[in-house]
């Protein structure tokens, strides 16, 4: 018994012509008529009743037919599995992300693409906001995992997911928290550069703005003490835990939402279901744990620390 009988079998099911399924198969007649008399050889019974008004299912017949159509199907979606897999070993996935998404984020995601296409094969390139999004639009990458404060996109796009919302934190040591003097920002076109000069910079009053390239460069800085700096709260929890950094407290600053866009195009269609079922948002980073928030200080340089569950402050003053 093979697959071309089996398929043969059906189709003269579903049309109940020989001759109709002679024609959809693109077979002779005799050839159908051989594959049936085969099949029924096979199975050591009659499957159709023929006469002159067309062929009916005798009752093994139609018992089989449910087995047969099972089986073709079955089939077929083996062969679907097989061509996937052979795809993943040869595909390729370029993929860009910003700097501190490529420290933050984007170790979680390749995990993920690995765990459910073990044989891709990822490359990763580095690039502002605006030049990722230029590069997937023009097809040099197949996808990129960019970020934002731009509300997420309609669930029903096809080649974007919305993956993490991150809550952006104003942080500095205590002394420089106390009487801030630098602000400390990222290269131009990230999305904590633009926060810092048109939230922070603002209500910080007369500092210096001092680039430091990256949001790693900014809590690195921080942590020595030259100045303070807007970055994911993700990147500096253990530290606001453990009091080395505290945090000025800053409502005015907007959730960062990071989400992978795609060109349908270039990206193979086997990734790009993957990608189409990516987990959805998480909660906001770091809701659950208590940090150090900034008080504003009652006299020179020295200052106090409280919970977050504490009411918030204004920003600490400036002494002259």
């Amino acid at each position: 018994m093979d697959v071309q009988k089996l398929e043969t079998f059906v189709v003269v099911a579903e049309s109940g012509s020989l001759a109709e399924a002679a024609d959809r198969l693109g077979y002779a007649r005799s050839t159908v008529t051989a594959h049936l008399q085969a099949l029924e050889r096979s199975l050591g019974t009659p499957l159709l009743e023929r006469g002159n008004a067309g062929n009916r299912l005798t009752k093994a017949g139609a018992r089989f037919l449910d087995y047969a159509s099972d089986i073709l199907d079955k089939l077929a979606k083996a062969q679907a599995a097989v061509t996937a897999a052979a795809q993943d070993s040869r595909a390729a996935l370029h993929i860009g992300a910003t700097a501190s998404l490529c420290t933050y984020r984007l170790p979680s995601l390749l995990r993920t693409l690995h765990r459910l296409m073990p044989d891709l094969d990822m490359q990763v390139f580095v690039g502002s906001v605006a030049e990722l999004r230029d590069q997937v639009e023009r097809g040099d990458l197949s996808a990129a995992l960019i970020n934002s404060t731009t509300a997420p996109p309609p669930a029903r796009e096809e080649n974007r997911r919305h993956l993490w919302t991150d809550r952006p934190v104003l942080v500095g040591t205590p002394e420089a928290v106390a009487r801030p003097r630098r602000l400390l920002v990222t290269a131009p076109g990230c999305v904590y550069r633009d926060l810092a000069e048109r939230q922070a910079l603002p209500r910080l009053g007369d500092v210096r703005l001092q680039q430091v390239g990256s949001v790693d460069g900014v809590k690195s800085s921080a942590l020595g003490g030259l100045g303070v700096g807007v970055v994911p709260a993700i990147a500096v929890g253990s530290q606001l835990e453990s009091g080395q950094l505290v945090e000025i407290p800053l409502p005015a600053l907007p959730p960062v939402l990071t989400e992978i866009v795609w060109n349908t195009e270039v990206t193979p269609d086997h990734v790009t279901r993957h990608l189409q079922r990516l987990r959805p948002p998480q909660p906001l980073p770091g809701t659950g744990t208590p940090v150090r928030v900034a008080e504003a200080p009652t006299g020179p340089p020295a200052h106090r620390r409280v919970s977050r569950t504490a009411a918030p402050r204004k920003l600490p003053a400036r002494h002259p």
